[in-house]
């Protein structure tokens, strides 16, 4: 456990933010990449009201051309209909104000519009087949929309590293692949929100997609947006990613430049959060009811095992 002390400690110098305080100070690390661009759109002091999310769902659609056209975040609403289902016949998203989950799930609406359009019509497909209280289905999409990291990958051994729960190999042996064989791209809300206060164990659940050795000369918002509709594309077809435990576990602090502490391979020999192998019978999916009357992901940070 000393590698995790010594990345403790090493956070702690930096400036400590209430977690209840706005600010945007979170937006120059890594995870962030994927809505820093988004978060910019609005020059904000403070927590964003109605009028904020308006404009930012306006500067999505002139920079968006997919954006869901009906698309709103629709302030401090209570739905009569369950979260996803809602969404689909009214496009309001409901969202809390002062609640950071839900400004980064706006976010993510921005960043990802494709993909988080088809995983509200998967929602909609499988509540369609009787899926209304959940099911693996639906688990395993709300466990990619809160939790989901995509991995997109032109090394096979990368993947097959990453598959195997090989961490020497994914982080050390093949370290200076990432960012030109292999690349993250947080699209879970749960994952920004937990950002804001890591914590050693905390990890993600990686989709690995495939893409060419050509990808990674594109600049970074073409990448998002192959990535974005090639989600789409997937998640139109409900014979993939049929069950939480297709998505595998991704230990963030462990992707380099993520964590000071990991510039040191005697952090990646902790066991306890780099782990050889899956639990049995385990799952991530953590389940309350929400608002609305149907259940949601309300914790990304098992461990690697999970």
């Amino acid at each position: 456990m000393a590698a995790a002390r010594h990345w403790l400690r090493r956070r702690s110098t930096r400036p400590c933010i209430p977690v209840t305080d706005w600010h945007s100070s979170y937006l120059d690390h890594p995870l962030y990449r994927p809505i820093r661009h988004v978060a910019g759109w609005l020059d904000l002091t403070g927590w964003p009201d109605q009028h904020d999310y308006d404009r930012l769902t306006a500067a999505a659609r002139a920079e968006q051309p997919d954006f869901p056209a009906a698309l709103r975040f629709a302030a401090e609403l209570e739905p009569e209909l369950y979260y996803e289902a809602h969404i689909g016949a009214t496009g309001e998203v409901p969202t809390r104000l002062g609640n950071w989950h839900d400004w980064f799930n706006a976010l993510a609406w921005c960043a990802w519009p494709r993909a988080k359009t088809a995983l509200n019509a998967r929602h909609l497909r499988a509540i369609g087949r009787g899926e209304v209280k959940r099911g693996p289905l639906r688990d395993a999409a709300t466990l990619f929309d809160e939790c989901g990291v995509v991995l997109a990958v032109s090394d096979g051994q990368m993947a097959a590293a990453l598959e195997g729960m090989d961490w020497q190999t994914l982080f050390l042996t093949r370290r200076n692949g990432w960012g030109s064989t292999i690349s993250p791209f947080v699209l879970g809300h749960a994952l920004f929100e937990q950002g804001l206060t890591p914590h050693l164990g905390w990890c993600g659940k990686a989709l690995l997609l495939t893409v060419t050795p050509a990808f990674f000369g594109q600049p970074y918002a073409a990448q998002r947006a192959e990535l974005d509709a090639k989600l789409a594309e997937r998640l139109a077809d409900d014979g993939w990613l049929t069950r939480p435990r297709e998505l595998m576990p991704l230990p963030l602090l462990g992707i380099p430049g993520w964590s000071d502490a990991n510039e040191d391979p005697a952090f990646y020999a902790n066991t306890d959060y780099f782990r050889p192998s899956r639990r049995a019978n385990s799952s991530s999916v953590m389940s309350s009811e929400s608002k609305a009357g149907d259940s949601s992901v309300s914790s990304a940070s098992a461990t690697s095992s999970s």
